[in-house]
């Protein structure tokens, strides 16, 4: 059969004490914007910019949702408590015939502080480790960002270098950003 798209789903539920990690439904694109999507402090040193109306939020997460089928790894951060979304973690890029990939979250500014991303990056670092035979896994955050390398940190991820790049949501400034990885090696120390 020419043209059938195969289905690879590889975001699967993720449970850890406090949150639970799932694949996201168009339901849920109100509450990401209000959240987290439309804080322009959460967005600060994304690679997106803030989202200006439920409407943009349920777009890209539609889109998010209809790649899910091509094996995308893209989890919508939920409290176990309420299910309320809070925020998402993704393999935003993705090389498995290189075996890795890099990882990129988000987290609505309530809930900054009080460990949920050091839970869930722990979680979903398991996971792709358990899941893949992915070597290793990376993360790159803006060098002014401290919480996210803090929480990479916590998480045993390790800086391996500075890189400069244009920023083009800041007009092709240069940011350095800290590049810090884990090897597979490195789970068992989670």
């Amino acid at each position: 059969m020419f043209g059938a798209v195969i289905e690879i789903i590889r975001t699967f539920p993720i449970r850890t004490p406090r949150l639970y990690l799932r694949q996201f439904v168009m339901t849920d694109a109100a509450k990401a914007y209000d959240n987290w999507m439309s804080d322009d402090d959460v967005t600060e040193f994304l690679t997106w910019e803030t989202h200006s109306s439920k409407e943009e939020s349920e777009r890209v997460i539609g889109i998010w949702i209809r790649s899910y089928e091509l094996g995308t790894m893209d989890w919508c951060i939920t409290l176990r408590k309420d299910h309320e979304p809070i925020g998402s973690i993704t393999a935003v890029q993705d090389f498995p015939d290189e075996k890795y990939c890099e990882i990129g979250y988000c987290l609505a500014k309530e809930y900054w502080g009080k460990g949920y991303m050091t839970e869930a990056v722990k979680a979903v670092t398991e996971f792709i480790f358990r899941n893949t035979d992915y070597r290793w896994i990376q993360a790159r955050c803006d060098s002014e960002n401290y919480g996210s390398r803090r929480c990479l940190e916590k998480c045993n991820y390790k800086l391996i270098a500075d890189i400069d790049l244009p920023c083009a949501k800041r007009r092709e400034e240069v940011r350095t950003y800290h590049v810090l990885k884990i090897d597979r090696t490195d789970i068992a120390r989670l």
